[in-house]
């Protein structure tokens, strides 16, 4: 009866640790330090998870499972101010979103409902980053959500 009791209370325990482990999902992250025309030097961040990816090189490129999503380039402070006076202005924009956090402020925008766009300045910086996307308002919003930016000091 021990003996089945111990048999019993191990199958448990593995049965345990299996599911636990089926459960842990991985993060991963890939990360490129551009320096700029700006003289700021910035970290770009892409986690990976689901089969994301970014390139090295500019015009940066997202892409998921090898298709391409987004593309990025760098943009001073004040063609970030001009990007938000004239998508504020026009007729053919329209603002989806706006907001800021510690690092950076931003303003997304669909063109002519052919493009999904980013603004972004990099707070404390001259630098800005702008972001295009020609697939889905969702897509460019997935893209987003996974970049991560910082000024290197």
């Amino acid at each position: 009866m021990k003996n089945l009791l111990k048999k019993l209370s191990c199958m448990v325990l593995i049965v345990g640790v299996v599911i636990g482990c089926c459960a842990c999902s991985t993060n991963s992250s890939k990360a490129y330090t551009f320096k700029v025309d700006t003289g700021d030097q910035v970290k770009v961040e892409l986690n990976t998870a689901d089969g994301y990816d970014i390139t090295s090189d500019l015009p940066f490129v997202i892409s998921k499972d090898n298709k391409t999503l987004s593309q990025g380039t760098f943009i001073t402070a004040d063609d970030y101010d001009s990007y938000v006076s004239v998508v504020n202005d026009t007729d053919t924009a329209t603002v989806i979103d706006k907001g800021d956090n510690e690092t950076y402020e931003y303003i997304m925008w669909n063109n002519n409902d052919e493009e999904y766009d980013y603004a972004i300045h990099l707070k404390d910086s001259k630098t800005g980053i702008l972001i295009g996307n020609n697939v889905s308002e969702k897509s460019a919003k997935e893209c987003f959500s996974r970049l991560t930016f910082s000024i290197v000091k």
